[in-house]
């Protein structure tokens, strides 16, 4: 794999969860790494000295321009989204401006420059209540106004590729864990359920995921910044391996010696819950050279670590 060191990378949602882990990896392999997130930088704190980082909305056109002017990057890994994945759609207007807005800002500021790939962020949301497993060529189906954003964002990069040539490829992770996620997801929240001692809530539990470590996932986003067949395609990134939610809590549980017991059944399934989600990777695994390679004991007992260390730190 051609190596990104010394390279010039812009880094949009640099702040976020998955763009941590992204921008520490790219610091790691000697990129001069240009990080920009509309929040500070707590997740990449360790890290803080050795990027270029700025606050800048991308719904602010100008600040974008002026930004990608004076950075020239090479390569773009543009993570920044709003996320929401309930149906409400008094979010409906922050995802069309933050999301579709932001993205089009970003490839409308780059006109001219001389960079190699923009890596999309896509979601597996926007497979919505398609039949699992979700491959590339199945119709976008979204069910909420975050999905319906990423897809229309999804499209305007392949837009822009197929009519001016730019080099978009669109990445679609699925479900990730690890160290720093939002506490309000599902694996930090039993995680941190099982340190208070508190009882966790949850439903039935027989609806499955799959459930893919942070790092395979980044490396994922690194491949593609660098392998040329990928541009003009859309990848999913994830393991395909799926897992009942209920036998995952009790994997998390049993792995933390804790005597908390889940309430099974205590909370309804959403409405319009998915019971089964998760991918065919066949895609990632041609075109990028791409596997998982960390277990999902192997994933839990790292994240377990990180949040018995980091309990009180927020």
């Amino acid at each position: 794999m051609s190596s990104l060191r010394g390279a010039d990378i812009l880094v949009t949602g640099a702040c976020g969860f998955i763009g941590s882990h992204l921008t520490r990896r790219l610091v790691e392999d000697g990129a001069i790494v240009h990080a920009v997130d509309v929040s500070e930088p707590w997740r990449i704190s360790d890290v803080r000295d050795r990027i270029d980082f700025k606050l800048l909305d991308l719904t602010d056109y100008n600040g974008v321009k002026r930004l990608v002017d004076e950075v020239k990057p090479v390569k773009v890994f543009h993570l920044a989204a709003k996320v929401n994945v309930k149906r409400d759609f008094n979010f409906l207007d922050d995802m069309i401006r933050v999301n579709l807005g932001g993205t089009t800002n970003l490839l409308r500021a780059l006109d001219g420059a001389s960079y190699d790939c923009f890596v999309n962020t896509g979601t597996c949301e926007e497979y919505g209540d398609n039949p699992a497993p979700f491959r590339e060529e199945q119709k976008p189906n979204p069910v909420s106004p975050y999905s319906a954003s990423k897809v229309a964002s999804t499209v305007f990069c392949m837009m822009y590729h197929k009519t001016l040539g730019c080099p978009i490829v669109t990445l679609r992770p699925f479900l990730t864990y690890g160290p720093m996620q939002e506490p309000t997801m599902l694996i930090p929240e039993v995680i941190t359920s099982a340190l208070e001692k508190k009882s966790f809530k949850m439903t039935e539990g027989m609806q499955t995921r799959e459930f893919n470590y942070v790092s395979d996932i980044v490396d994922g986003f690194v491949r593609a910044s660098v392998k040329k067949n990928a541009v003009g395609e859309v990848i999913n990134i994830g393991n395909g391996a799926e897992y009942r939610i209920r036998d995952v809590v009790a994997k998390i549980i049993k792995l933390m010696g804790s005597p908390i017991k889940p309430q099974v059944g205590a909370l309804p399934y959403r409405p319009g819950e998915a019971m089964h989600f998760y991918c065919d990777n066949t895609k990632a695994r041609r075109l990028l050279g791409w596997k998982p390679k960390v277990g999902l004991d192997e994933g839990l007992e790292k994240t377990i670590d990180w949040y018995e260390k980091n309990a009180k730190k927020g």
